[in-house]
């Protein structure tokens, strides 16, 4: 994958943090830089760790004996990923959902709660991008950086605008990861 695909699935990825964080951020009394900072590094932490691990579980000597034989499985594999996360982050932003909204403080048990779910999708994509064999160090400093600037912008459009926003976070999510599908499809399986 290219840099510019490796940074829209961490674009597409990072969405549904975000929709995540505008939640936790609409009910803020304020944004203090300590729980700012604390939000960047739980979400982009997890994120790392689930591309991490599901990039490693595809260099595992099963898949690569697999691969062997069977030449773009992989590939197809990647597709359906991407286009199965898209259509979730799609699904997500159709459900109806009423929040009543009150000021509170940050509860960082809930927070690393929410980090691993979210990181669920980061792993399968670690799955869809180990096959297409992406350069893994790249991979992992894209999503950190990408993570943190959503979690930045999350927060401070869940305080300022309120919690309808994941919505549209989650459809343009779901969006970018069926284009990502899409791209693997022309670019690996044309």
């Amino acid at each position: 994958m290219t840099i510019w695909e490796i940074i829209l699935v961490s674009i597409g990825l990072s969405l549904d943090v975000y929709a995540v964080v505008v939640l936790y951020s609409a009910m803020l009394v304020r944004i203090e830089k300590r729980k700012l900072a604390s939000m960047c590094l739980i979400f982009a932490g997890w994120q790392m760790l689930a591309v991490l691990v599901g990039t490693l579980i595809t260099h595992l000597p099963f898949f690569e004996m697999v691969s062997t034989q069977v030449e773009h499985l992989w590939d197809v594999i990647s597709v359906v990923i991407f286009f199965a996360l898209g259509a979730y982050m799609l699904y997500k932003a159709g459900k109806h959902e009423v929040i009543f909204e009150h000021r509170s403080e940050i509860n960082y048990k809930k927070v690393c709660v929410a980090a691993v779910i979210t990181s669920l999708d980061a792993f399968f994509a670690g799955i869809g991008t180990g096959f297409l064999e992406t350069g893994l160090v790249t991979e992992l400093i894209t999503m950190a950086v990408v993570t943190i600037l959503i979690v930045i912008l999350g927060m401070y459009t869940g305080y300022r605008l309120g919690w309808k926003q994941k919505k549209k976070a989650n459809g343009l999510g779901g969006v970018i990861l069926i284009v990502a599908g899409i791209d693997v499809i022309i670019r690996y399986l044309g």
